[in-house]
Formats: structure tokens, C-alpha cells, sequence
């Protein structure tokens, strides 16, 4: 019976087939472009999926007897469409190099690595564990989608001021990475980016998607939220 490699065995496997590569200067790991390039696919596929395709999902890929079970076991285990979606990235990048058990590992280890965030520094950076609380902070906020990869998000990036200036002062913008947000966009059913979130009082009242002329998402913007 083969041994499951060790953590630091998966690592050395990950650099190998280039999933991740390794700062030679500051030993700091990151996925690489094409790894994330290949995981964006599955990400944007199960991000917004419905709970009950996700877990019969989950149980055919693991050979679960149903769906209910799928859920069990997403909810003892704490798995994340991120990992799930890392995992069948792996899957069909190392082909049947690996063991599931190596592989949920592995998926493990470069779902807490990732990339940089593509989230811009003009905004507050948040993620599934911290949406909440600033919504629920404000009467009215505003959280952001930005996505790696994304021509139309890099587009807005360079327009970031005149993005900002579209929103009324004293409404606070946040920003989130949507490949791993999935909570926050299922939440609020966004599956593209970048995206533009209108809270009021804790709850979306509004989705504005796709690369828009700040000047219109002024003018949207000011229609919801008024004067």
C-alpha cells in the first residue's frame, strides 16, 4: 500500500508541476498565472452554483452514494467551492499522478496560498469572512468584484478615481476577489466581474456588472441612492 506523501513531498509536487512557484529571495509561495488561469473555469462554474448541484457534484466526483451525503460531508469537512474547484483543477492538470487523499491536499494547500488579490488598493479589501461585517456596518456601502485575468476589471482599475467618485461621499467601498469569494457572490448572485454591490441597510439593491462608463455608473448609482 503507497504511503500518502508528507506536506512539505506535496509542496516540492505542487513547484514541480508548476501550480505554484517559490520566491528564490523571500521563499514566499504563490499559484502561478496558469495555474489560475486553468482554476478560473471552475471557479465561474461552481461560485453560483445551486447547494443541491454543488453536493451532487461533490458526490459523484468522491463516489458518495447521494447528494445527502455530499452534504454531510461538505459541512463536517468545512469544504469550500474554492477547494472543490482547486481540486478538480489539480485533477485534470496532474492527471493520475496523485491519490485523492494527495490531491485534497494539495487542493488544500493552494486554495490558502492563491494569488495575489486582484482587489485594488483604492478599496477596502474584503473576503467571504469579512463582508458581513462591513455591510452590517453601514446604511449604505458598496462592495466591489474584481477578478484575476479580467480585461474589463484591469480597464476600471485604471479609471479607479473616477470609479470612486461615482459613489456619494460617506458611502463605503469595499472590494472582494471574486475567485475566492464564493459565499459573498453566491449571496448576492454575481458570477461575473467586475461587479458594483449597492447595499441599504444590509441588503443588495442593486448589481451593476461588466465594464461601465463611470460616468453611467454615476448616473445608475445616483438613481438608487439619490440626492
Amino acid at each position: 500500500m503507497s504511503r500518502t506523501q508528507s506536506p512539505e513531498a506535496l509542496l516540492d509536487a505542487l513547484e514541480t508541476e508548476g501550480i505554484v512557484v517559490i520566491d528564490a529571495e523571500t521563499d514566499a509561495v504563490s499559484t502561478t498565472e496558469a495555474f489560475e488561469a486553468d482554476r478560473e473555469v471552475y471557479y465561474d462554474t461552481y461560485v453560483t452554483m445551486a447547494d443541491a448541484e454543488f453536493h451532487e457534484s461533490v458526490a459523484d466526483v468522491f463516489g458518495l452514494d447521494s447528494a445527502a451525503e455530499a452534504a454531510e460531508r461538505v459541512e463536517d469537512l468545512g469544504v469550500s467551492r474554492e477547494e472543490f474547484a482547486t481540486f478538480l483543477t489539480l485533477r485534470s492538470t496532474v492527471e493520475d499522478s496523485y491519490t485523492t487523499a494527495e490531491l485534497t491536499t494539495m487542493a488544500q494547500m493552494a486554495t490558502e496560498l492563491g494569488p495575489e488579490t486582484p482587489v485594488p488598493d483604492g478599496v477596502e479589501h474584503l473576503d467571504d469572512d469579512s463582508y458581513e461585517a462591513f455591510v452590517d456596518a453601514h446604511e449604505r456601502c458598496v462592495v466591489t468584484v474584481w477578478k484575476l485575468f479580467c480585461d474589463p476589471c484591469e480597464a476600471m482599475k485604471a479609471q479607479l478615481d473616477d470609479v470612486l467618485a461615482a459613489f456619494p461621499d460617506g458611502v463605503p467601498v469595499g472590494g472582494v476577489a471574486g475567485e475566492r469569494s464564493p459565499e459573498f457572490c453566491q449571496s448576492v448572485g454575481v458570477n461575473a466581474a467586475p461587479a458594483f454591490v449597492l447595499f441599504e441597510n444590509g441588503e443588495p439593491v442593486e448589481r451593476i456588472t461588466g465594464r461601465t462608463d463611470p460616468s453611467a455608473l454615476a448616473a445608475r448609482v445616483e438613481e438608487v441612492y439619490g440626492n
